[in-house]
């Protein structure tokens, strides 16, 4: 298996002459061009090489070598600059780098280096992968991890379900959260991660169809039915399967998803003889389940053996702080997709991302990136570029563009105490919203550092 680097570079020639050059190589390549999107990509790519820049849009790549090497002790990393200092250079393999190269290249010298770090570190990088294995989630390719408060407490209980493989999980949320991706992560973090994980959508098919493909049919049971079929069930044994919108089954399926999941046995449409299964059942709606249980619509007594360990995933307006390294990984997914090479969002853009309500949630941002990327033409993608829908800006303004919940009274207002909280409300979503980066919120805010770091100690954020 060749060898997979990740080139962190700014200036979008080098970075496609670089990833060109190695791909010849014979190397598995992956490029970033900010600090931010590295952070992103490292858990998916896991990388073996990381070829860092030294200046970056959004901070300094001695700071991101010092947080490989303490996240990622036997990842190698090769510092780049155009600055051939001593003084750099000593402190860059002062802080774990493996090589120092200085722009221009010299390439045959390059590629020599690299030679040389990834043989040096094979033998630390395959430990490494073992016990990564061992202590961390398995993450699919192509799964962001949050960063939300939120979300880390969902990640700590899906560690806490890893030994209680048995156990049914009711994962409930917005369409287009990721209910089907924190499935998915449940079922590799488990014990069962080597078998199948089968997903099958409730709301997508007519009754006797679900029926039909949740548990299987014997041939002549009913007109088309030319031979036997396993259902999902079946073939999700001493696996995973993940029901999608389970709200929308019938009662009378709803009857005998039950007396599955009390027996382990069910049989086939059809059939006479029980089969048995050892499955654990993941399932997710969008609906208010407890709201439908009151109604009748919903059994109560499947509800509360579907919702042994329940999970609510927040909306993406409840953690701003997911949206920008969401939109450069949909970013990174279809430059490589449509063979683009865009190198990052405008200021303007990343703006407007933040600004955005998302009520598609996280496939909205997914469609809203792979259109632009489709279209757009140049290196850069810009606030028009991503034709963000006006209706859903988050801010709350009326026609004369003041806050609709302000009340003027006949004693008129206090001007310095509205500025004032509309100002600190907007520093604090851009500094949420850039990750808690000062340089990047500034810019988000058209402000240079300066002005910026005054209005954050002005209003004491933490």
């Amino acid at each position: 298996m060749s060898a997979r680097l990740l080139i962190v570079d700014d200036q979008v020639p080098i970075l496609q002459f670089l990833a060109r050059t190695l791909e010849d190589q014979a190397y598995e390549v992956s490029t970033a061009t900010t600090l931010s999107q590295c952070r992103t990509m490292i858990p998916e790519v896991v990388p073996d090489l990381v070829l860092l820049d030294m200046l970056l849009p959004d901070g300094n790549g001695l700071d991101l070598l010092v947080e490989l090497r303490r996240e990622y002790p036997h990842m190698a990393v090769i510092l780049m600059t155009a600055y051939g200092e001593i003084e750099t250079a000593v402190q860059a393999i002062r802080a774990g780098a493996h090589d120092f190269i200085t722009k221009p290249f010299n390439l045959e010298q390059l590629l020599l280096s690299i030679e040389r770090v990834l043989g040096n570190t094979r033998t630390a990088r395959q430990l490494y992968t073992r016990h990564r294995r061992g202590q961390y989630f398995h993450v699919t390719p192509g799964i962001v991890m949050s960063t939300a408060p939120s979300m880390e407490k969902i990640y700590d209980t899906v560690r806490r379900l890893a030994s209680g493989d048995a156990t049914s999980v009711l994962i409930e949320g917005e369409s287009g959260v990721g209910k089907d991706v924190l499935a998915n992560l449940i079922h590799s973090s488990s014990p069962r991660s080597g078998e199948a994980f089968l997903e099958l959508n409730c709301g997508a098919l007519p009754e006797k169809l679900l029926e039909s493909e949740l548990f299987g049919h014997e041939a002549g049971s009913f007109t088309g039915a030319v031979q036997a079929k396993p259902g999902l069930m079946e073939l999700a044994h001493r696996g995973s399967l993940f029901l999608d919108e389970i709200g929308e089954m019938s009662l009378p399926l709803q009857v005998k998803l039950l007396r599955v999941l009390e027996r382990q046995s069910f049989r086939r449409v059809g059939g006479v003889t029980d089969v048995t299964v050892d499955v654990r059942v993941i399932s997710a709606t969008n609906r208010d389940l407890a709201a439908m249980v009151r109604a009748g619509d919903f059994r109560e007594d499947l509800y509360y053996r579907l919702n042994v360990v329940p999970i609510r995933v927040p909306s993406l307006r409840e953690r701003p702080e997911d949206i920008l390294p969401l939109a450069e990984h949909f970013l990174a997914v279809f430059n490589l997709q449509f063979s683009k090479h865009i190198g990052r969002f405008s200021d303007s853009a990343q703006a407007a991302l933040s600004e955005y309500s998302w009520p598609g949630n996280i496939r909205e941002v997914r469609n809203v990136v792979e259109r632009a990327v489709l279209l757009g033409d140049g290196d850069i993608l810009r606030r028009d570029d991503l034709a963000l829908d006006p209706r859903a800006v988050s801010t709350s303004v009326a026609s004369d563009g003041l806050p609709v919940d302000l009340e003027w009274t006949e004693d008129g207002v206090d001007l310095e105490t509205i500025v004032s909280g509309i100002e600190e409300a907007l520093i604090r979503r851009a500094y949420k919203a850039s990750g808690r980066n000062k340089s990047r919120a500034a810019r988000l805010l058209g402000l240079n550092r300066d002005k910026f770091r005054t209005r954050f100690d002005k209003y004491d954020i933490s």
